[in-house]
């Protein structure tokens, strides 16, 4: 949708070809169908729980089209697992990708937008984020739910601070 209407698109996930991971699609496909279609998009892997990777991204986005007027953090990796029994390892996983990731990202692109004076940066997040209902039985979700309620309060927090510099969250 943003390369229809005009924007130019950088795509990025921790794979890139079909055979590195068991789903459907990758970001080589989407950027086929982008260009395809009369857009323009280039593919950029990245581990978003990697800082180097995380800069790299940012980076690869101004050298191939200038500045980052938007920045769509969607990125999320998810155990389902119960707290007793939750792995630190895994934790700390989550919280980098889907909480520290959209945190850094945004620092990374707010000062070329607060000097533009406009830009947007949209954080998607889950109904996860919401407290459960108390009726239905425990799926292991505490973790992922508890990021989702992080990225929401982290979005409505920046969301007030650079109202006035013109920027969107």
């Amino acid at each position: 949708r943003f390369a229809m209407e005009g924007a130019k698109v950088v795509v990025s996930a921790r794979t890139v070809e079909a055979q590195e991971h068991y789903l459907p699609g990758t970001i080589t496909d989407t950027v086929a169908r982008i260009n395809a279609a009369g857009g323009e998009a280039i593919a950029v892997r990245a581990d978003l729980a990697l800082a180097a990777d995380r800069a790299a991204l940012i980076d690869a986005a101004m050298r191939a089209y200038g500045a980052v007027d938007i920045l769509v953090n969607n990125a999320a990796i998810t155990y389902f697992i119960p707290v007793e029994t939750f792995p630190e390892k895994r934790f700390r996983l989550m919280m980098d990708v889907q909480v520290w990731a959209p945190f850094d990202l945004s620092q990374r692109v707010l000062p070329g937008m607060k000097e533009r004076g406009r830009g947007w940066i949209l954080n998607i997040s889950s109904h996860a984020a919401i407290h459960p209902q108390k009726d239905l039985p425990g799926r292991g979700g505490t973790v992922y739910g508890m990021c989702k309620a992080a990225l929401e309060r982290f979005t409505t927090g920046l969301a007030q601070e650079v109202f006035n510099d013109g920027i969107g969250v």
